[in-house]
């Protein structure tokens, strides 16, 4: 399997449910290594259990707010940190989503210039703190025009010790069946790591994806849509009655979407051969993307969504009791066919 290498430790920071994790561990075994989780560290413990229960680490998960690396006041931050390691393999690897909420195009009020995007910074902290072989970070394509400069500086502590590289990646290159970019800043020691190695994957589909879900009775929250006002169940209604028709026209959108709007996707219904659009924690309502399934009167469930994800069905989602909590946790993870890539090309050329 592995030839005698030592297991990879994996150390994932801002981790959510996991997906980057979930990726680099099978990007490991697809490359005949094998990986472990060291450690996780979120805010929000919900999402970490789901990642711990997945994946049989419930040691390996702490609930840390990473915005205390950033306060001078608060020395002790990364102690707590390194103390809460609990596995017996190198910290070889940095993973890291940090929150890109203060990015997003949707983010009108704060654009680039929010508090939240200094976050990305702690990741330079620990990654400095730990040194592993290697560190990889994504975040949304317009992390770079962030005014507070975050992701700049982070590169540049970064680059005392690391050959840092950073691309947009189109995540349905590598996989996954949705349409999403994401921003990779990968950093190794003395040799640069080259994107251009990334293997390209067959296209794939909302039919590969959730094609043998479609006629699935849901029982549980994870398995049924949410409930539609009465006005847009009307316009699903009407969407599915029209099957050369996947946009709403303007005269059956609300009034803020008619028109000069710029959100096209809003209202609209996915198709069976296409990839999906960007999969965010709105997949429950129409009026925040094109989330209405391609075959019936509804929008996606939190399954539907976690496989347009990428996420593999044994993530343990049973935990999550809240459609809310789920349409969060699923909406924000990273889908793991981007750290499935990066990890096979880490380990072919030698990086870690």
């Amino acid at each position: 399997m592995d030839g005698g290498e030592p297991p990879i430790g994996i150390v994932d920071l801002f981790s959510g449910c996991g997906g980057l994790t979930v990726g680099a561990v099978e990007g490991a075994r697809r490359a005949g290594r094998s990986a472990s989780l060291e450690l996780a560290v979120d805010s929000w413990l919900p999402a970490l259990e789901v990642l711990g229960s997945s994946l049989g680490v419930e040691d390996r998960i702490l609930e840390f707010d990473l915005g205390r690396l950033l306060d001078e006041g608060d020395p002790d931050g990364l102690a707590e940190i390194r103390g809460a390691v609990r596995g017996t393999a190198e910290a070889q690897l940095l993973v890291a989503g940090p929150p890109c909420q203060g990015h997003s195009a949707l983010n009108n009020h704060s654009r680039h210039n929010d508090a939240r995007n200094d976050l990305y910074l702690a990741v330079a902290r620990v990654a400095l703190d730990f040194r592993p072989s290697a560190i990889v970070i994504e975040n949304v394509r317009g992390v770079a025009r962030d005014r507070r400069s975050a992701m700049r500086r982070c590169v540049s502590a970064l680059s005392e010790h690391y050959e840092v590289v950073e691309q947009t990646v189109k995540l349905n290159m590598l996989g996954a069946p949705q349409l999403r970019t994401r921003h990779v800043l990968v950093a190794t020691r003395q040799t640069p790591f080259d994107f251009g190695a990334l293997r390209e994957q067959p296209a794939r589909d909302v039919r590969w994806a959730i094609g043998d879900l479609a006629e699935i009775d849901g029982s549980t929250v994870f398995d049924t849509a949410s409930v539609p006002t009465p006005r847009n169940q009307e316009r699903m209604n009407w969407l599915v009655s029209m099957p050369d028709r996947f946009d709403l026209p303007d005269n059956q959108r609300p009034v803020c979407h008619q028109s000069e709007h710029s959100y096209k996707s809003m209202y609209g219904q996915l198709r069976w051969d296409r990839p999906a659009q960007t999969i965010t924690s709105g997949f429950g309502s129409m009026g925040q993307g094109r989330f209405v399934h391609p075959a019936g009167a509804r929008t996606l469930t939190p399954h539907e969504a976690a496989r347009l994800q990428f996420l593999p069905d044994y993530m343990d989602f049973s935990l999550v009791e809240h459609r809310a909590a789920l349409a969060t946790m699923i909406g924000n993870a990273a889908p793991p066919a981007l750290t499935i890539a990066v990890v096979q090309g880490l380990i072919r050329q030698g990086l870690i």
